[in-house]
C-alpha cells in the first residue's frame, strides 16, 4: 500500500483544494471586484486544468480557481484591495508575472466593484530525466529545489525511465517507493545527494541505481492482544518519514521494500491517542532503532501502551518512616512526556498509576520544602537514577531520606556586638531552594539542609528598629552543624500624620515614599499608609536624611512634603532626620484638592511625537514609575498632581531625558504650575544637544551603563550592551551643559556579575564627575570590572 502514497497524498490536497475553493469565505466578506485572464504556455499555447490562487496583499489566502481548456481563469466577488496570484500546473509553481516566489510578486489594486484582467505566461522549463537501474515496476520521482524552494514529482514507467519539466535552476532528485527513498546518486540523505542544474530548453540527465533492499513489516495488537486494525503506520529514517501503511483487520502491515541500513524507527497513530513509537514509548528519541539487511526481511510487531505502576516506600537513615513528603516522577524526556506527582503515606509508602513508558527520575520533597532528595540519595537531577518503566510494569522505587546538615544562626548588634532577639532568617541555595526559620531568642536552629552554598539574610521582628541584614554566603554540609553570625544594624523609624489641608480632617490611605537625600528618583512602589486616624509609622528606615513624598488617595494629588505643606519641586521637600533607634515625626501631610497638567510633545517640525515619556519624578531603579507616555498625536496627561509648580522630565527614542526648560538639572528646571481641580497646558520640543560616547570593554557580552546629574542624583541616561556597535561602541544622547557621575553593571546567566562606579568608585558619592558640554560629545572609554 505504501507504494501509493504520493498519489493518494496528491489526490487528498487537490479534493482538498476543490472543497476550500468550493465551501470556504473569502477573508474578506464585503463584495469586490472580478479577476481573470488567460494561463499560457511560453509559445503561448492555453495551459488547461492549472489551479489559481487568489491572496491579498499580506498573503492571505481569498480563492482558488481552474483554468478551463482555453486557459482562462476567473474570480468574483473579491475584495477591494491589493491582489497576488500565484499559478501552479503539476507542482510548477509561480507568482505572477513570472515570479518563482510571493516576496518578488506584483501586487495588483483591485478598486471596489472594478475588474482587473491579468494573462500570466509560464517561464520556459527545461528537463531532468533519467533512468532508475535495477527499478521497481512502480516510483515516484521529485526534484527537491535548492536555490528556489520547488518540489516537483512525476512518475517513472515500468522501463526505469522518467522524465521531469522544471524551472531553469539547481535541484536534487529524490526516488520514492514502498518504504524506501533515495537521492541521487545512491544516497539515502538529501544533505549528501549531488545537486544538478537545469538551463532552459535543456535536458540534465540524472541516473541511478536502486539501492540494495530488504523488507518490513509487522503486526499491531490491542492491550488484550486482539487486533489492532485500520491504524496509520510510519516509517522513518532519522526524521525522515520514507513509507506508511494501514493496518488490515489483523492488524497487520507492511512497508515492502525499504534501503537496507540502519536507524530505522517505527510510529502509529490511533484514533484518540498520542502517537506511539516502537516498542511501546511515546516518543522517537525512545524508539528502537531498526537495521534492515539487504535481501532479508525484519519484522517489528508491537502493542498498545498499558499504564505502568511506580510505588516505593521513604524511610529515615533510622529505618522510621518519612510521611507527607512530596513524590514528583519526572519524565527524562522534556518534550514529549509527561511528569507524575504523589504523597508519602503515614507509613512512608506512596505510589502513583497510570505512567506512560519512557524513562524517569524520582523526587522526594520535605513537607517543609526546603530540601529534594532524588532516587537513590542525590542531592540533584543530573546525579539521579534513571528508571526504566516499560508498559504496563509495576516499578519499585524505594529510598533512604539522608540526613542533612544543621545551620545554626545567631544575630548580633553590628556596632556593639551585644545579642539581638526576635528575627527570622531565611537561607537558600542558586537552585530557589531553601528553608527559613524564626526565634524570640537570639539564635535560630534550621534543621535537615541540603549541603551546599547558601545565601543568608536575617529579617528582625516589624516592631524593631534593626534592619533586614545583608545577603551573606554561607556553606552548609551534611550530617554536620554549621554556625553563622548576622551582623544587624540599627535604624530609625518615622511617623506622619496626613490631613486635609482645607478641614484638618484625618485622611486615610495617604501613602509614604522616603528617598535618601541626593540620590535622585522614587522607586517602583511605596511604603507604609495611613489608618483610618490619618497615621501611620513607617518600616525600619536606616540612619540618614530623606525626602518624603505622599502618594495620595482618591480626591487628593500627590506632594513632596514641605515643612509646613506640600510642593511639587523634589528640592523643596521637608529633609527628615532619621536616627538610629528612635522615631522621628515627619512634617504632617496636609493634602489639596489635584489638578492636571496636559500638553502636545513635537519635534523641530512641528510633527507629534508618539510614545514620548513624560514622569514628575526622575527614574528609578526600574525605570520610570511615576509618568505617562504620548499617544499618536504627541498628546500627554498627568493627573492627580497637587496643586504646586512641578519640574516634568521628558525622554524618548534617540533624544535625552531633559527636564522642563531643556536641562540635565532639575534644580534648575521650568516648573510648570498645577491648579487644584484645573488642566494647565505644557508643550515641549525634545532638543538634541549632546552626548556621551566611547567604547566598554567588558569581560562578559552582557553590560550597561547609567549617566547620573551629579547635582541631584537623577538617573538621567541609559545605555545597553544589546544595542552597542562593534568594539563595545556606544553613544549615549544626554542634556548638554551638565555634570554626570556613570555606574556599570555586567550580568551573565552562568557565572559572576559585577557593577561599579567610575572612576574605581564605591559608589555615587565617590564617583568622578564627567563634564558634558554644551554641545557635541564627550568622549569616555569604561574597563569594566
Amino acid at each position: 500500500m505504501s507504494r501509493n502514497r504520493l498519489t493518494r497524498l496528491g489526490y487528498a490536497v487537490v479534493a482538498g483544494l476543490v472543497l476550500a475553493g468550493a465551501l470556504a469565505a473569502p477573508a474578506t466578506a464585503a463584495a469586490g471586484g472580478t479577476v481573470q485572464g488567460d494561463f499560457t504556455t511560453i509559445d503561448d499555447g492555453p495551459i488547461a486544468d492549472a489551479y489559481v490562487t487568489a491572496y491579498t496583499a499580506d498573503d492571505e489566502w481569498l480563492a482558488w480557481a481552474y483554468t478551463d481548456g482555453q486557459g482562462h481563469y476567473q474570480f468574483t466577488d473579491l475584495p477591494a484591495g491589493g491582489i497576488k496570484l500565484q499559478f501552479d500546473i503539476n507542482n510548477l509553481q509561480q507568482w505572477s508575472p513570472g515570479k518563482r516566489n510571493s516576496a518578488d510578486a506584483t501586487v495588483y489594486q483591485l478598486a471596489s466593484g472594478g475588474s482587473l484582467t491579468v494573462d500570466e505566461r509560464q517561464p520556459a522549463t527545461g528537463t531532468i530525466a533519467g533512468h532508475l537501474t535495477d527499478n521497481p515496476p512502480y516510483f515516484n520521482v521529485t526534484a527537491t529545489g535548492v536555490d528556489q524552494p520547488a518540489a516537483v514529482g512525476g512518475y517513472a514507467v515500468d522501463s526505469g525511465d522518467w522524465s521531469i519539466p522544471v524551472f531553469p535552476g539547481t535541484y536534487k532528485i529524490g526516488f520514492n517507493w514502498d518504504g524506501s527513498k533515495q537521492w541521487a546518486v545512491g544516497s539515502v540523505s538529501e544533505a549528501d545527494g549531488a545537486v544538478y542544474t537545469v538551463a532552459a530548453g535543456q535536458t540534465t540527465t540524472v541516473d541511478d541505481t536502486k539501492l540494495p533492499t530488504g523488507t518490513m513489516s509487522g503486526r499491531l495488537t490491542k492491550v488484550d492482544g486482539s487486533p489492532l486494525a485500520d491504524v496509520w503506520v510510519s516509517l522513518f529514517r532519522g526524521d525522515e518519514q520514507t513509507g506508511w501503511n494501514v493496518t488490515d483487520a489483523d492488524g497487520r502491515y507492511t512497508f515492502g521494500e525499504v534501503i537496507a541500513g540502519e536507524g530505522y524507527t517505527v510510529a502509529f497513530d490511533a484514533d484518540g491517542q498520542e502517537r506511539q513509537w516502537v516498542p511501546g514509548v511515546r516518543s522517537q528519541q525512545q524508539a528502537t532503532r531498526f537495521t534492515v539487511t539487504a535481501g532479508e526481511p525484519t519484522t517489528v510487531d508491537d502493542s498498545q501502551i498499558a499504564p505502568a505502576t511506580l510505588h516505593g516506600r521513604l524511610v529515615g537513615e533510622d529505618g522510621t518512616a518519612k510521611s507527607g513528603f512530596a513524590v514528583e516522577i519526572l519524565t527524562d524526556d522534556q518534550d514529549h512526556g509527561l511528569n507524575y506527582y504523589g504523597t508519602t503515606a503515614a507509613d512512608g509508602t506512596w505510589s502513583v498509576g497510570g505512567i506512560e513508558p519512557g524513562g524517569y527520575r524520582v523526587s522526594f520533597r520535605s513537607p517543609t520544602a526546603q530540601r529534594t532528595q532524588w532516587a537513590y540519595g542525590k542531592d540533584t537531577e543530573a546525579d539521579a537514577t534513571v528508571i526504566d518503566v516499560r508498559s504496563g510494569g509495576d516499578v519499585t522505587v524505594d529510598d533512604t531520606w539522608l540526613s542533612g546538615g544543621t545551620l545554626v544562626v545567631n544575630a548580633v548588634d553590628a556596632t556593639t556586638g551585644a545579642p539581638v532577639s526576635n528575627f527570622c532568617v531565611w537561607a537558600d541555595l542558586p537552585t530557589g531552594m531553601g528553608a527559613d526559620g524564626c526565634t524570640t531568642g537570639s539564635s535560630v536552629t534550621v534543621d535537615d539542609l541540603a549541603g551546599g552554598v547558601y545565601n543568608l539574610s536575617a529579617t528582625p521582628d516589624s516592631d524593631s528598629y534593626y534592619l533586614r541584614s545583608d545577603s551573606q554566603s554561607v556553606t552548609v554540609a551534611t550530617k554536620q552543624t554549621t554556625t553563622a553570625t548576622v551582623r544587624l544594624v540599627l535604624g530609625g523609624k518615622v511617623s506622619f500624620t496626613a490631613k486635609d489641608h482645607t478641614s484638618g480632617a484625618a485622611v486615610r490611605r495617604a501613602c509614604g515614599v522616603f528617598l535618601v537625600l541626593g540620590h535622585g528618583g522614587l522607586g517602583d512602589g511605596y511604603g507604609n499608609c495611613t489608618d483610618a486616624t490619618g497615621k501611620v509609622t513607617t518600616e525600619t528606615l536606616a540612619t540618614g536624611t530623606y525626602e518624603m513624598f505622599a502618594v495620595a488617595p482618591a480626591g487628593y494629588g500627590h506632594q513632596w512634603v514641605g515643612a509646613a505643606g506640600g510642593t511639587g519641586d523634589q528640592k523643596a521637600a521637608a529633609r527628615i532626620k532619621v536616627k538610629a533607634g528612635r522615631t522621628i515625626a515627619a512634617p504632617g501631610v496636609l493634602l489639596d484638592k489635584p489638578g492636571k497638567i496636559t500638553g502636545v510633545v513635537s519635534d523641530a517640525a512641528g510633527a507629534p511625537l508618539a510614545d514620548v515619556d513624560v514622569a514628575y519624578s526622575a527614574w528609578g531603579d526600574a525605570g520610570p514609575s511615576w509618568d505617562t507616555a504620548t499617544d499618536e498625536h504627541g498628546v500627554y496627561t498627568i493627573d492627580k498632581l497637587g496643586p504646586y509648580g512641578w519640574p516634568l522630565l521628558f525622554g524618548a527614542g534617540n533624544y535625552p531625558r531633559e527636564w522642563s526648560g531643556h536641562t540635565g538639572n532639575r534644580f534648575q528646571a521650568e516648573t510648570v504650575p498645577v491648579v487644584a481641580g484645573g488642566s494647565t497646558t505644557y508643550n515641549f520640543t525634545p532638543r538634541t544637544t549632546a552626548s556621551l560616547k566611547g567604547k566598554v570593554t567588558s569581560p562578559v557580552a552582557g553590560w550597561r551603563i547609567h549617566a547620573f546629574n551629579a547635582v541631584t542624583g537623577d538617573q538621567m541616561g541609559t545605555f545597553d550592551s544589546s544595542t552597542a556597535g562593534p568594539g563595545g561602541s556606544y553613544e549615549l544622547p544626554l542634556a548638554g551643559d551638565q555634570k554626570v557621575k556613570v555606574d556599570w553593571s555586567y550580568y551573565q546567566e552562568a557565572g559572576p556579575s559585577a557593577q561599579g562606579w567610575y572612576q574605581d568608585a564605591a559608589d555615587i558619592d565617590s564617583a568622578k564627575k564627567v563634564a558634558i558640554p554644551a554641545q557635541g560629545a564627550k568622549k569616555l572609554n569604561l574597563k569594566l570590572g
